[in-house]
């Protein structure tokens, strides 16, 4: 299972979705692509205050409150939504 843990300006993503066998998992991809794309984002505005990305471990930490959080939050949540035995939000 993904867990993932939001607020505004910290996001943390670790596991596995399990779905699918390693390589051919669209839940892991679908996750993975949001979190990378959260990560270009606040790269493109100079915003990472913290990185660290690992095999089943992702943490993004900002300097300040970004709505591009939101955003990817809002997607992970539909992914949750439907695929909810792969994927769950702590809160």
């Amino acid at each position: 299972m993904i867990e993932v843990t939001f607020t505004h300006q910290r996001m943390t993503v670790q596991g596995h979705a399990e779905y699918a066998p390693h390589g051919k998992d669209i839940v892991c991809a679908a996750v993975s692509a949001l979190a990378y794309a959260l990560i270009g984002a606040l790269e493109e505005d100079g915003l990472i205050r913290e990185l660290v990305v690992r095999p089943g471990f992702m943490t993004v930490v900002a300097k300040k409150e970004d709505k591009a959080f939101d955003v990817v939050r809002c997607g992970i949540l539909q992914i949750a939504a439907r695929y909810p035995q792969c994927v769950s939000i702590r809160k």
